[in-house]
């Protein structure tokens, strides 16, 4: 006689949210894991909460927190198969993308969120912790970085974004989703090219604090009043400009100001804020009408990087280099 194997292990990063509340308040996740026991299907559980509040209370403090508990649980629990974070929908692409970058790992990492509270009518987060512990415990999902399982879509951590609170909401820009988790089988049709997790040069093991950057945003009239006082006031040790697509200009006031930054050793990286656009790079055998001025080689360029994620990465590579060509060759990889 054979006994059957156990379940494998997923370890909870709890951290509140809307997929942990109800008309009560947030509740623990072993509630949660209680109300849905669809999922114990597929895994054991063992949670630990960091965190009961809402997304929109995140710092970056948060992230921290919460990186460095994934962190801890993948180096002092081998048995994990994968790592599920139940997290707030207005702040999750931020945080999904810092363990990204940080938590050096190839076992699942799986961002899961809901878009109606628990227990309300309509609610997606109970069949998106069902979805998020499928892929957990996938093989396939091994490798990938870290994911975002909403509306059984699996979303990669460096493109995803909030775009509603309806159901769907949750996009991936033109680069489109990773896989699926359908009803018969989780698949995979594609993986990020760029680097992360496993493959990160940054780990959260060496990061104990994260500089302060400030998002700039250009729109006709505006100046260079905001971005000093980021840096006199705010004390900023990096900004990024949610520029014009597609190039990611400031606007013409806001030149001035950005180029004295800069000379104070303050980098500037330029985003599109249009949503769907790569900033390209300067050449210095560009052809009119496109010849950059002199001055656009000081800034740092944000690929495809949506503003939010741009200061995401500037904080976390401010942590181990200020070296213009430096930082812009991880623009370049991650």
């Amino acid at each position: 006689m054979t006994s059957a194997s156990p379940l494998p292990l997923v370890k909870i990063i709890a951290t509140g949210g809307t997929i942990a509340n109800t008309a009560a308040g947030r509740v623990p996740f072993e509630r949660v894991i209680e109300d849905v026991p669809a999922a114990t299907k597929y895994a054991r559980f063992d949670v630990e909460e960091v965190s009961r509040v809402g997304a929109d209370a995140f710092t970056p403090d948060n992230w921290l927190q919460i990186a460095r508990a994934v962190d801890h649980a993948l180096r002092t629990q081998p048995e994990i198969a994968g790592v599920i974070v139940p997290h707030g929908t207005f702040t999750a692409e931020e945080t999904a993308y810092f363990l990204n970058l940080t938590v050096r790992t190839e076992k699942p990492i799986v961002v899961v969120c809901s878009q109606r509270a628990h227990g309300r009518v309509g609610n997606d987060g109970d069949f998106n912790f069902v979805c998020a512990t499928r892929v957990a415990v996938d093989p396939q999902a091994r490798g990938q970085g870290v994911l975002v399982v909403m509306d059984e879509t699996i979303l990669p951590a460096r493109e995803v974004l909030k775009a509603s609170g309806r159901a769907g909401g949750f996009k991936t820009r033109d680069q489109g989703a990773l896989g699926y988790a359908d009803e018969d089988a989780v698949v995979f049709y594609r993986s990020t090219r760029r680097r992360h997790t496993a493959r990160s040069e940054f780990d959260i093991g060496a990061i104990e604090t994260l500089p302060r950057v400030d998002v700039v945003y250009s729109y006709p009239g505006a100046d260079g009043v905001g971005i000093r006082a980021f840096v006199d006031q705010g004390k900023a040790q990096g900004l990024v400009v949610a520029g014009y697509t597609f190039s990611g200009a400031p606007a013409v006031g806001q030149k001035a100001e950005l180029q004295r930054v800069m000379a104070e050793g303050i980098p500037v990286v330029l985003t599109a804020r249009g949503g769907e656009n790569r900033v390209p790079l300067p050449r210095r055998d560009a052809e009119p009408p496109y010849v950059p001025a002199p001055e656009d080689f000081n800034y740092l360029y944000g690929d495809n990087l949506s503003p939010q994620k741009a200061r995401l990465l500037l904080m976390v590579a401010l942590t181990r280099t200020r070296e213009h060509a430096e930082l812009q060759r991880i623009y370049n990889e991650y």
